[in-house]
């Protein structure tokens, strides 16, 4: 009986095993911030006329990033002439009613089926040599009034779903203005107006530059591009200062980039449906329109000599709201 232990004992016993319980404390899961949300750059070009070559621009464009090693989408939104399949001689990715049928559903999966790949092998060698640019196309099947009968949220809805799966998308406007079109300018992290260096067309870019700055509230003018610019002094042309002259332009708030005109290789790129940087890589259009890709990218010659790599690097979302902007 003298070696059992008392009642007190007992608790002496329990208060100390309680105390030498190896009970660890709450660890607090280490915080790792979300990496944001990839989201493309969005460059939009936008014609003042028909027939400056906006889609041309457009096409060479986007196959200039997509030789980055970049994955870029062509958006044409002239949905009643399909331009951009027909430039590069492939079959439409959709037609306007499968688009108008999607309002609401749109998806991930749902807005793949609207792309089409860019694949074009001239030859047996190019089939065995290293994957090429990555370049894809949505470009509907033309129809009478299309760009009226086409649904803004579909297409909007569109746009959201692929913007996280493409470095760039390269947006071709045509220039009558549509319920959409405010929505695709607004959403675009480079905008630009497309003119040809001719009094008229050029009276009506500063209109719209104007018209668009107001709308949109923009801090600047959009940029104007001179396509088909022949700096060469032609007899009955415009120079350059006069061409600024007519569109008041100021050095210090809107930039003025100028396209050259190279009618041989723009008419062997459309006849073959190859981009111009494909056919005639070294052509004066070519290295002119990679001197604005160049620009855009906010690249420098000096970058360029001290031989850092041309191949695209994403940059995180800045956190634009594109949803917002569309509205």
């Amino acid at each position: 009986m003298a070696d059992r232990p008392t009642d007190d004992n007992i608790l002496d016993l329990v208060h100390v095993e309680r105390d030498d319980l190896a009970i660890p404390e709450p660890v607090a899961e280490p915080k790792t911030a979300d990496a944001p949300p990839k989201e493309a750059q969005i460059w939009a070009y936008l014609g003042v006329v028909g027939g400056v070559g906006v889609t041309s621009l457009a096409v060479q464009t986007a196959w200039t990033l997509s030789e980055r090693k970049a994955k870029v989408l062509l958006v044409d939104l002239n949905f009643e002439r399909g331009d951009c399949a027909a430039y590069l001689d492939m079959p439409a990715s959709l037609t306007i009613a499968e688009l108008n049928k999607a309002e609401g559903r749109m998806d991930g999966e749902l807005a793949a089926t609207f792309i089409k790949p860019y694949l074009k092998t001239e030859n047996k060698i190019d089939q065995k040599s290293k994957p090429g640019p990555t370049l894809s196309v949505f470009s509907a099947k033309g129809e009478l009034g299309g760009n009226d009968q086409i649904s803004t949220g579909a297409l909007l809805s569109f746009l959201d779903c692929v913007s996280g799966g493409f470095d760039f998308i390269v947006l071709d406007i045509p220039p009558m203005w549509r319920s959409w079109t405010q929505a695709a300018i607004g959403a675009a992290d480079k905008f630009a107006l497309i003119t040809e260096a001719r009094v008229p067309a050029l009276h009506l870019a500063r209109k719209q530059a104007t018209d668009i700055t107001g709308l949109l509230k923009l801090p600047q003018p959009p940029e104007i591009i001179l396509n088909k610019y022949e700096r060469r002094s032609v007899r009955g042309g415009l120079n350059l200062a006069d061409a600024h002259k007519v569109l008041a332009v100021k050095t210090s708030n809107q930039i003025c980039t100028q396209i050259c005109v190279d009618d041989e290789t723009l008419r062997a790129a459309i006849n073959t449906g190859t981009p111009a940087g494909r056919l005639k890589p070294n052509s004066r259009y070519t290295k002119s329109v990679h001197q604005h890709v160049q620009n855009w990218l906010g690249l420098t010659k000096t970058a360029q000599q001290k031989g850092k790599s041309g191949q695209y690097k994403p940059k995180p979302a800045q956190g634009k709201n594109r949803r917002t902007a569309r509205r």
